[in-house]
């Protein structure tokens, strides 16, 4: 494999080490927004390149579906410790959106054999809503772009539940429930 094509698993892997580097930085505004925007960038990149250069693997969506989850909960975790007065009033939104992923899970795992979530364009909007919420509560100090968020996460989630509820052993890559199968 060479260095080109062993890109997209660094970009991965990179996503995880920032992730976890946020914490260190916490305190620090700036620092923790470029380390939120690079983060998201690999996540934009690391699927991108790995098409591109015609070198997708199982240890690649592995990596990344890895640096989505520590990505993601490092997140999470920012907010519930830093930023927990402005998500307050969204939390039901928040709790609405874990059930019905909860639920999307649990349905894959009994309609598939395996638990696994799709890539639709509902979950990659979320995804980048989720970035630049941080990226405004940290620029402006105000959760009102989560509402938003919520919204979309919600019809993102329940996209997803039905998508895997209605089509026998969806593709991960299926990108909307009106994608022609």
């Amino acid at each position: 494999m060479g260095i080109v094509t062993s890109i997209p698993n660094i970009l991965s892997l990179s996503r995880i080490l920032l992730s976890f580097a946020m914490f260190f930085v916490a305190g620090h505004p700036p620092i923790l927004f470029a380390f939120v925007v690079l983060c998201g960038i690999t996540d934009v990149l690391d699927g991108y390149l790995a098409r591109k250069f015609h070198c997708e693997s199982n240890l690649g969506a592995r990596l990344d579906s890895l640096g989505d989850l520590v990505y993601y909960s490092a997140l999470t975790l920012y907010v519930i410790r830093f930023q927990m007065p402005l998500i307050q009033p969204y939390l039901g939104g928040i709790f609405v959106i874990f059930v019905i992923k909860t639920l999307t899970l649990l349905v894959s795992k009994l309609r598939n054999g395996r638990v696994y979530s799709l890539h639709t364009y509902g979950n990659k909007l979320t995804g980048v809503m989720v970035v630049v919420s941080i990226c405004l509560i940290l620029l402006t100090g105000t959760g009102l772009f989560v509402a938003l968020l919520v919204i979309v996460g919600i019809l993102s989630a329940l996209e997803e539940l039905l998508i895997m509820s209605i089509f026998k052993e969806p593709d991960t890559n299926t990108r909307s429930i009106f994608q022609r199968r």
